[in-house]
């Protein structure tokens, strides 16, 4: 049976990603294109990532 194994606080999604107010389509970093994957946000040049929240 498969069981859940807690992730600690740090490793969770969104703790190394900035959060922004609402859907960005330029990076706030380098101004190249934002790919936005159901709220998770990520440049396409840079190493930039961010959530909606």
């Amino acid at each position: 049976m498969l069981q859940h194994k807690s992730t600690p606080e740090t490793e969770r999604l969104g703790s190394d990603h900035d959060r922004v107010a609402t859907h960005v389509s330029s990076c706030p970093t380098c101004e190249s294109t934002v790919v936005d994957g159901q709220g998770v946000l990520a440049c396409t040049d840079c190493d930039w990532a961010g959530i909606v929240g």
